[in-house]
């Protein structure tokens, strides 16, 4: 467990200099946890009750949730890239996730995954690895498999939960790129198999559900982009999708509704 702490406190004399010099908000690295932060227990994620309530944390002040998580809600989502991108020190993160109270999913997005942060190549897996401890599921993009293998290693090894995503962010996702996706996805034992794909009209809405219907055995959670966002997270869990997410600070995704909103049958044809 305490592995990757020995291997944070050993990082290169380089880095450390690199960080004093641009300072930890415009460029930190994990050389900025400078204490010993000891992981919580880990937290087992009812992974059957379905649909599960995701609630995302993209600021400093949503970090209070993992100790006081909103009532309905059965992960946080730690989006460590947009709380690096605003300049929250990476050791308050550990910090707070040693006194969650709640199971702790943790996300570093690249901006082509719709996350906000700008990545170098190493700096991703070396955060991914100091972050695993404190966390009790991952979220890694199928795409980006090939240059995370060393990071999926270290999720298998520790045993945390893994969560699979694919996100086409600027064109919709057609039948047959869909069927090719669950192929590519069974390649690699998961949790949850995520499916995120814009859709501007109501028939793309109806091409993202599919899945749903004929791949139902493989624990897929899908979810719209853009325009129809919300929609699908009203319908999606309805037909088997198994998580919502929402957020319990900022929306991490354009549309994305918060933990408390809730809404009337008069409000559909807005939606739509």
């Amino acid at each position: 467990m305490y592995a990757n702490l020995r291997f944070v406190q050993n990082l290169s004399f380089i880095e450390r200099r690199q960080t004093q010099k641009l300072g930890w908000k415009k460029n930190p690295t994990t050389a900025d946890i400078k204490g010993i932060v000891h992981p919580p227990p880990r937290k087992s994620i009812p992974w059957k009750n379905t649909p599960l309530l995701v609630g995302t944390v993209s600021s400093e002040n949503g970090l209070a949730c993992l100790a006081n998580p909103p009532p309905g809600i059965d992960v946080v989502e730690i989006r460590l890239d947009r709380l690096l991108q605003r300049g929250v020190n990476p050791q308050k993160v550990q910090e707070a996730l040693a006194k969650k109270r709640i199971p702790a999913l943790l996300t570093l997005r690249t901006r082509e995954e719709g996350g906000d942060f700008n990545w170098k190549s190493r700096q991703r897996v070396l955060f991914f690895l100091a972050f695993l401890p404190f966390a009790d599921a991952v979220d890694l993009e199928l795409s980006n498999l090939p240059r995370l293998r060393r990071v999926l290693h270290a999720v298998r090894r520790a045993r945390k939960d893994l969560i699979l995503s694919s996100h086409s962010l600027r064109r919709k996702l057609t039948p047959l790129r869909l069927k090719r996706l669950l192929s590519e996805f069974r390649r690699t034992r998961a949790q949850v198999y995520k499916i995120v794909g814009l859709a501007r009209k109501i028939s793309d809405l109806h091409d993202l559900a599919q899945p749903l219907f004929y791949a139902s055995h493989m624990r897929l959670a899908v979810l719209a982009s853009g325009r129809l966002s919300v929609a699908s997270r009203l319908a999606f869990p309805c037909l088997g999708s198994r998580l919502v997410y929402v957020h319990l600070d900022e929306p991490a995704a354009p549309g994305q509704p918060g933990h408390d909103a809730s809404f009337a049958f008069r409000d559909l044809r807005n939606l739509l």
